[in-house]
Formats: C-alpha cells, sequence, structure tokens
C-alpha cells in the first residue's frame, strides 16, 4: 500500500466537520490529577475499598484531618488580614452626646460581625484540637503500635498541628484585636442595660476574652485535649523522629514544607517532656544535639509573609507553661534572633531570607 503524501493528508483533515454537537466515536479523556507528593488524594481515598484493604478508619481519618487543614488555612487568612475596626469609627461632638445610645448601639453591630469571626476560630481550633489529639491517641493504644501511622498519616498530623501554631502566633501578634475586644466589651456594657436575658452572652464574652488574652492558648488547649484520656508520648516520640530525619536528610525538596516542620518541632519537644521519665525516654530516641543543630541552623522561620518565628523564642514562651521541660537548660539557652552577637548572625545569612 503506498504512502499518502504529508500535503494530501493535511488536505483530507481539513475537510472534517468539527461542528459543536457532533457525535464522538471515542468519549472524553480522563482527567489526570498531579500532585507534588505523595500525601494529596484528589479522590480523598475513595478507592481503598476496591483494594479490601483495613485501611477504612485511617482514611476516613486522614480527610477529616485534610479537612480541618483547609478550613485552618482559611481561618489564618481571616485572621492575618484582620485590620482594626476602632479607628475608623466616628466620635460625636460634645454637642451630640445625647446621641451617645445609638452610636453605641451602631458601634456594637458593627464591632459584633468582627468577633463573630474570632468567635468562630474559637470553637473551630476547640474541634480541631479534639479531633487532633484522638488521632494521636488512636495510635496510642497497644494494638496499633505495632501498625503504627503511615508517612501520608505523619504529615497530615503535622500540616495541622502547624496550622494551629499559625493561628496561635497570629493571635499574640495581631495588636489590634485585643484593641477592638476592650471597645466591643465597652460598648457591649452599655447597649446591654436594656435586654432582657444577657447571662449566655456574658459567658461567652468572657471565654472570648480568656482565648484572646491568653497567648498561646490553642496549643495550651491542645495539650489538655492529648492527655486527657491515653498518653500520647509514643506517638508524639514518632513525630518528633520524623520530623528530625526528614531535617536532617533533607527529604523535604521544598522550603514551606522544611519551614512548617521547622515551626512544629519545637511544639512537639515540649509537650512530649510532660514528666522526667518522658524526657529520657525521648533523648534516648533523638540525642539533645541533634536538636540543638537543628534549631541553631535555622533561627527564623517565616510563618507569613511579614511574621516570623524563632524556635529558640517558642521553648523559651512555652517552657512557663510546662513546668517540666522548663529543666531543659540546654535547649533553653539557646539564644533568640535578638540575643544573637552581631558576627554569629551574619553566619545565618540564608535562613533570614527563606
Amino acid at each position: 500500500m503506498a504512502a499518502v503524501p504529508v500535503e494530501e493528508a493535511i488536505a483530507a483533515l481539513s475537510t472534517f466537520s468539527l461542528e459543536d454537537e457532533q457525535p464522538e466515536v471515542q468519549g472524553s479523556a480522563v482527567l489526570v490529577s498531579t500532585e507534588r507528593g505523595s500525601t494529596v488524594s484528589p479522590i480523598e481515598y475513595s478507592d481503598v475499598s476496591a483494594y479490601r484493604l483495613s485501611l477504612t478508619e485511617d482514611t476516613k481519618a486522614l480527610n477529616q484531618l485534610n479537612t480541618l487543614i483547609q478550613e485552618g488555612k482559611e481561618m489564618a487568612s481571616v485572621l492575618y488580614t484582620y485590620r482594626s475596626c476602632v479607628k475608623a469609627l466616628p466620635q460625636l461632638p460634645d454637642s451630640m452626646k445625647h446621641n451617645q445610645a445609638d452610636l453605641y448601639l451602631e458601634t456594637y453591630q458593627v464591632l459584633d460581625l468582627e468577633m463573630s469571626r474570632l468567635r468562630e476560630m474559637q470553637r473551630w481550633q476547640a474541634s480541631a484540637a479534639t479531633k487532633l489529639a484522638a488521632d494521636m491517641q488512636r495510635f496510642s493504644r497497644p494494638e496499633r503500635r505495632i501498625n503504627g501511622p503511615t508517612i501520608t498519616h505523619l504529615w497530615s498530623m503535622l500540616k495541622l498541628l502547624d496550622v494551629l501554631v499559625q493561628l496561635d502566633h497570629l493571635k499574640n501578634a495581631k495588636a489590634s484585636i485585643p484593641n477592638d475586644f476592650s471597645w466591643y466589651k465597652r460598648t457591649f456594657t452599655q447597649v446591654s442595660v436594656q435586654w432582657p436575658d444577657t447571662d449566655s452572652m456574658r459567658e461567652e464574652l468572657d471565654d472570648l476574652q480568656i482565648f484572646l488574652s491568653t497567648r498561646w492558648a490553642i496549643l495550651l488547649n491542645l495539650h489538655v485535649e492529648m492527655f486527657r484520656v491515653n498518653n500520647v508520648e509514643d506517638i508524639l516520640q514518632v513525630l518528633i523522629v520524623f520530623a528530625v530525619e526528614s531535617l536532617e536528610l533533607d527529604f523535604t525538596l521544598l522550603f514551606p514544607d522544611r519551614h512548617m516542620l521547622l515551626r512544629v518541632l519545637p511544639v512537639l519537644v515540649v509537650m512530649a517532656t510532660t514528666s522526667e521519665k518522658d524526657s529520657e525516654s525521648l533523648y534516648k530516641r533523638v540525642k539533645i544535639n541533634r536538636l540543638i543543630n537543628i534549631f541553631k541552623n535555622d533561627p527564623v522561620i517565616p510563618a507569613f509573609p511579614d511574621l516570623h518565628l524563632s524556635p529558640a523564642a517558642i521553648l523559651k514562651e512555652l517552657s512557663m507553661y510546662f513546668q517540666k521541660f522548663s529543666s531543659q537548660t540546654r535547649l533553653l539557652t539557646l539564644p533568640s534572633p535578638h540575643e544573637l552577637p552581631l558576627r554569629e548572625a551574619q553566619e545565618y545569612p540564608c535562613a533570614f531570607l527563606k
């Protein structure tokens, strides 16, 4: 059979009709989804049941963790872009003081919308802490210690913990939040005089005030949830070993993943040393010099575009709330960025630019 010249083949193809709604002999191609890592499932592990593996419980937990991670990132974006409303509120001149009650009511309505977002974040972090703690406790049961969490599950736990750390840091760093809340509470006192039943609202207001005024309130709540039922020191140590080895062996190819591990590692170390016995067990698996070298190599890490964190500073701040960790003098003597000598600080130019 003689070969058809290319020019004739092209001319023949140009005669084909490509009108819309023309029947297709072959169906449309299946969408191929690609991700940068193997820890993400575009179909939410819905194909696991077809393989008849005992992973239904794990994949369900993974989907819940991933949903919380996405919700937490949205919460962090809302909190990061939060701006003070008090400066934009009008002030009445002395000649209009008789309209003060109306101004208080309108001010309360404006601030209540902003405070509702903070209340939503408070409720979300409580549910996220409960879910993460329950997941850790599930792997702390004797029957699950042999068949422990997969690498994908470890990453999901660390990512959710990182979201909680970022939210806590943003809450601590935003000076506009306590300013707005003080005005909100003041206006509530003025406008609630004429309301019939405000006990539940006052209780909710007090809870929100404690949440906003307590530094690292989210991590403290997570710690309470983790040790409410079972001890989770074993899974905490597994997470620490995984994070340390990933950082030392450069398992993380991208800086966001590396920074995520650096943000959660000091928190994990503090929470895993709840007693002298746990401290000895941890430092047998991970030598303290390895932790010191990691924290020294990255004295400053980004939390958000213009907000940064220091692992050494996190260790020192959390030690005030965890008395058992306060005896770890070698880790607590790590200098914070502002305490580094100038010559030594110049040895870490990359750490400030990552």
